[in-house]
């Protein structure tokens, strides 16, 4: 049950007002999105949903949800709580009233309390904070524990070495002692009161003192520097202070020798003496095992400079959204989202019956975060889908971040459209679905509603990182030769500006993926395609791509040259061949119609969906029986899509209508023929896509003999003959052929349709 004091409204009241303002409808998220601001979340005050708390709050969020669920709050204006804020705080100075001032313990206390914001969550952002500090001690002793635990094992280790060359010492110093027994037998009475064992010992702690001495009186300060020139010198002395074993007989003639005669008892201190104790850590050290090390660690840096000629490219940082670090957000969308069945039931009944929803999502997403389309906050994002509501704005999907971090999944899926799945929702949607967003001229070609598998667009930006597309294409444009790139209708301040030139750019990558022209560096850090465009001195222009890790596999570096620049210079220094651009036309039948070949117009599809490619005066005249007809054709502007589905109800509910249809038809493509087989420069071909074939185009004249009104495409078919059941716009038909070849037939001139 919800939990919201007086305290709690006032601060919510003061908040939501100056964010939101009061007395304007505002939709739902942006509700949770303004108190998220201010790190309160609906859990904070015990309600389960955003919406539950602006019920909880009925006195002053007004809520109101509409059709199709979206939801709407009011932030109603309260005059008092305004003066509560507005009033100045109660001074507590901690001072004493003046002696002739008003007394305050004579003020009559007012039944009526002063009410105070208090901000929610207090009680969570404690317990947060307790479980960081528990979670930080723990990792702090934790730490503590390793580091002691190493310590402990690197002196024990230390001891362990110690004791080895400690013993690997003492046989060593054994067989000096071997030839005492020859000597005995020259002179017993010298040997006999001073035992060999006890002057072997003497040898050798004389033999270290000395070398310490001669070790400290040259340097007497151990600096690390000249650590290398002063231990060598202790290295080799160790081997050969066992040979001269027999010799030292004579060296205790001074007051070593006769000192330890009177006390035979005493041969233990010369083991145990305090001063072998450091020489021999002195004499054991090999300096050369350090300085081998180091050589090894040197010759294993030298090859490390080789990579320098394997020509990374700089990296670019991911376009996503300003704020929001695309590491952050999700890469696998099925395996880091969490998606509710009621939100799925929503997309399942928008999105057409024979699209899966999470598909669309996933693909989406990439595309989104390729294109920078993703907005929202580093805990809260929205991206668009590419199907469009009936006013032709997209649907818009939301994620946001789980706040139990005990969850497998990061991310859920938290609003489709505004909606959060909780209401009822009753969605006037037809069997077929949302449309699609236009996938661009090529999907004219066919006829038949396009292949949602399919998208040229949707492909590159999921193989690439590419920015905003209108900063790449015009980074493309600016260094192409001049040419007309913008539909009519589009140019400077516009929503698009390179209409023509993106699908050109799409369809060329679907062909150079198809025909495997993607030409990569050695190492696979580098990248690139011929894209087929020329400079104004004619020079190929490449598409450079950089690798990146994630799903999303490489990133646009930009366009270039062949040695031009920085990144022309990396392309010929990393890509040899450099590659070529893809080929479509393999036989005279690409470029124009064979002779004799029989032509099928499909008029049902003609007359369906593409019924609105016709010209508007051949409707009229074709439809000028037809009084419904007449009155949708002088509706004026273009034809909506229920205004054709009536008028391919008029023209198929009359044979006289579908028969004058046909003829109009039948005689305008023969005429076509003849005209294209008396001039073959006049036919056009032009790249599918989605079959990854070329076809071609033919101009097809309905109101005026030697004026194309539309373009016919005619497609090849096994048997021999040609399938015509697809019109297209001369605009679209435009750029259709513009991915072939920029020189066109005069009817379908860049200047003649643009």
């Amino acid at each position: 049950m919800a939990k919201v004091t007086p305290g709690f409204k006032l601060y919510l009241y003061q908040l939501l007002s100056r964010e939101l303002g009061t007395g304007k409808q505002t939709l739902l998220p942006q509700v949770e999105e303004a108190l998220a601001t201010d790190d309160i979340t609906p859990s904070d005050l015990e309600c389960d949903s955003i919406q539950e708390l602006v019920e909880a709050c009925s006195d002053f969020l007004k809520l109101r949800v509409f059709k199709k669920g979206r939801a709407y709050v009011t932030v109603l204006k309260n005059d008092e709580w305004d003066q509560m804020l507005s009033a100045p705080p109660e001074k507590s100075d901690g001072k004493k009233a003046s002696a002739g001032g008003p007394k305050t313990w004579k003020k009559k206390k007012s039944g009526k309390k002063t009410l105070k914001a208090v901000k929610p969550g207090k009680q969570r952002r404690e317990r947060e904070a307790a479980e960081a500090a528990a979670a930080e001690a723990a990792a702090e002793l934790a730490r503590q524990q390793e580091l002691d635990a190493q310590r402990m094992a690197e002196e024990a280790a230390a001891e362990e070495a110690e004791a080895q060359e400690t013993q690997a010492e003492m046989p060593v110093e054994e067989p000096a002692a071997e030839p005492a027994p020859a000597e005995e037998k020259a002179s017993e009475e010298t040997t006999a009161d001073v035992p060999v064992a006890r002057t072997v010992a003497e040898i050798m702690a004389e033999a270290r003192a000395a070398e310490a001495a001669a070790e400290v009186e040259p340097e007497p300060a151990p600096a690390p520097e000249p650590e290398p020139a002063t231990m060598p010198a202790p290295a080799p002395e160790p081997e050969p202070a066992p040979t001269p074993g027999p010799e030292p007989a004579p060296t205790p003639e001074p007051a070593p020798a006769p000192e330890p005669a009177p006390d035979a008892p005493e041969p233990e201190p010369a083991p145990t003496a305090p001063e072998p104790e450091p020489i021999s850590l002195t004499i054991t050290y090999d300096p050369y095992e350090d300085m081998e090390r180091e050589l090894e660690r040197q010759a294993a840096m030298e090859p490390e400079p080789a990579p320098a000629p394997r020509l990374k490219p700089k990296p670019t940082p991911s376009v996503v959204a300003p704020g929001i670090p695309s590491a952050d957000l999700p890469q696998d969308f099925g395996a880091e989202v969490s998606c509710k069945d009621a939100l799925l039931r929503i997309l399942y009944q928008l999105l057409p019956y024979e699209v899966e929803p999470m598909a669309v999502l996933d693909e989406d997403w990439r595309v989104a975060r390729s294109t920078g389309t993703v907005s929202g906050s580093r805990s809260r994002v929205s991206f668009p889908l590419h199907y469009l509501h009936e006013d032709g704005t997209p649907i818009t999907v939301t994620l946001r971040k789980t706040a139990r971090n005990a969850s497998p999944k990061k991310w859920n899926l938290a609003l489709v459209d505004g909606n959060d799945g909780s209401g009822d929702t009753h969605l006037s949607i037809g069997y077929e679905g949302l449309p699609a967003s236009d996938e661009g001229a090529w999907s004219d070609i066919s006829g038949t509603a396009p292949n949602p598998a399919i998208s040229p667009l949707r492909e590159l930006a999921q193989d690439m990182v590419i920015g905003s597309w209108d900063r790449l294409l015009g980074s493309l444009a600016a260094i192409t030769a001049p040419e007309r790139w913008n539909y009519p209708g589009e140019g400077a301040g516009k929503p698009s500006r390179y209409g023509i030139l993106r699908e050109y750019l799409t369809c060329t990558y679907h062909a150079i993926r198809c025909q495997e022209l993607v030409a990569k560096s050695a190492d696979g850090s580098f990248a690139a395609f011929n894209t087929g465009l020329l400079t104004a001195f004619g020079e190929d222009i490449y598409a450079c791509l950089a690798a990146r890790k994630g799903d999303i596999p490489w990133e646009f570096a930009g366009f270039a040259t062949a040695g031009s620049g920085e990144l022309g210079a990396r392309l010929i220094g990393a890509i040899s061949p450099l590659p070529e651009p893809p080929c479509y036309l393999s036989s005279t039948e690409s470029v124009m119609p064979s002779p004799g070949r029989l032509v099928i117009l499909d008029l049902d599809a003609i007359a369906g969906r593409q019924l609105g490619r016709l010209p508007r005066a051949f409707l009229t005249e074709l439809l000028e029986g037809s009084p419904e007809a007449r009155e949708l054709l002088e509706e004026g502007g273009r034809l909506s899509s229920e205004s054709l589905a009536r008028l391919t109800r008029v023209i198929k509910a009359s044979p006289a209508i579908y028969r004058r249809l046909r003829r109009r038809l039948d005689d305008a493509v023969e005429q076509s023929l003849k005209t294209v087989r008396a001039s073959y420069r006049l036919a056009v071909p032009v790249y599918d896509p989605a079959e990854n074939r070329t076809k071609l185009l033919v101009p097809l004249c309905l109101v005026e003999d030697g004026k194309a009104d539309c373009a016919l495409a005619l497609d090849l078919q096994p048997s021999g003959a040609y399938c015509a059941a697809a019109l297209l716009p001369l605009p679209r038909a435009y750029a259709c052929a513009r991915v072939i070849s920029r020189e066109q037939p005069s009817w379908l001139a860049a200047e003649r349709v643009l």
